[in-house]
């Protein structure tokens, strides 16, 4: 019996062979695959420029319909969360798959392996994946290196967002130090910055997420901030949260986060859980599937307790969900998971699925 052709998805044919190789070992795949693609791009420019010294984003690629907020011009809605670019190194070929911004890391002052592997795992049936990474990065100095050397390939508009964290031996007492130490290094290439305190694979990482906790980590980073290079303004501050925060913390958080110093919030993280491997029992965070209907919820409560932006992530699987999540009140929106299940074009068919742009004013753009 023949199959219609028009029931065949590469993709979905290509995922399954892709399915078949440990999960981890299929992202490496796919970040090398990326980089080809961003040499490629590195060789162009440096063809079509009069000097090979990095120069600024090209201007000409603006569009006077991107969108207007955090004080930044954003070419699309559709952003690629963290966790996926952990080190810097793919930004350069993220636009061409239809990304408008993307948020790198998380980084921590110090280069760290993560915890061991098998630390990444796929649940098709729910289009879930379980990740125990641990914050895998090289670390501030490097990550800025790979930023500073991509930044002139980027469209004008296309923003850079960099998640920052503490390391695993940091005690939490000296956590305000690590993530001032991330944002002195990041701090004139991040178009914005997120201070995650929310990640499942940090040891009681997640107990920062108190007012009493908070204040003087998000005090010192902005003080940090505030002192930018010359010519450039201080990038916003955003706060990535849990979505099983205690409901009487994120009250208070959202109430007094503007007058804390706060720009925005990323809600949500990955949703704490376990996962059975042999005779092990492994803790880590679920994104995906499994989040969508917590996800949504958190948006809700939030956007009724407070007026700043909200970049919506977790759980994000189709146009729909996409577009029920800007009704809700988010103004952005990131995926992680729904890039690997629904295919490498699909963050290009929100794009194009998702209500226009609005720009309120023109954009300002800053010096890298």
């Amino acid at each position: 019996m023949q199959i219609p052709v028009r029931t065949l998805n590469p993709w979905n044919i290509l995922r399954r062979v892709l399915f078949l190789i440990d999960a981890e070992r299929t992202h490496h795949l796919a970040c090398f695959f990326l980089r080809v693609l961003v040499k490629l791009r590195r060789l162009k420019h440096f063809r079509n420029s009069h000097s090979p010294i990095i120069q600024m984003k090209d201007q000409s690629e603006h569009s006077e319909d991107s969108l207007y907020l955090l004080g930044l011009g954003f070419r699309s809605r559709v952003g690629l969360a963290a966790g996926f670019d952990k080190n810097a190194e793919l930004l350069a070929a993220l636009p061409l798959f239809g990304f408008g911004f993307a948020e790198v890391g998380t980084i921590t002052p110090q280069p760290q392996s993560g915890h061991e592997r098998p630390r990444l795992f796929r649940d098709p049936k729910s289009q879930t994946l379980f990740n125990r990474m641990g914050f895998n990065n090289v670390g501030a100095s490097q990550a800025a290196e790979h930023i500073r050397a991509l930044l002139p390939l980027l469209p004008r508009d296309f923003r850079v967002g960099v998640n920052i964290g503490k390391n695993k031996d940091t005690p939490l007492e000296d956590s305000h130090l690590d993530y001032v130490s991330c944002a002195q290094k990041l701090k004139d290439l991040a178009d914005y910055m997120v201070i995650n305190v929310s990640s499942p694979n940090t040891p009681q990482l997640r107990s920062l997420q108190t007012i009493e906790a908070l204040k003087p980590i998000i005090g010192a980073v902005t003080e940090e901030l505030n002192q930018v290079s010359s010519g450039r303004t201080s990038p916003p501050l955003l706060l990535k949260l849990s979505p099983d925060i205690n409901l009487s913390d994120l009250e208070t958080i959202l109430i007094r986060g503007k007058d804390m110093g706060l720009s925005g919030w990323i809600l949500t993280n990955t949703l704490p859980s376990t996962w059975k491997h042999h005779e092990r029992k492994l803790e880590g965070g679920i994104s995906g599937g499994k989040i969508t209907q917590k996800s949504r919820e958190l948006l809700e409560i939030a956007r009724s307790l407070t007026s700043l932006p909200i970049i919506s992530a977790g759980g994000i699987m189709t146009l729909e969900e996409a577009k029920t999540r800007l009704t809700l009140g988010a103004d952005l929106i990131q995926i992680y998971t729904a890039w690997i299940y629904q295919g490498p074009f699909f963050p290009q068919h929100l794009t194009k699925g998702l209500p226009p742009a609005y720009n309120t004013k023109p954009p300002e753009h800053r010096t890298p």
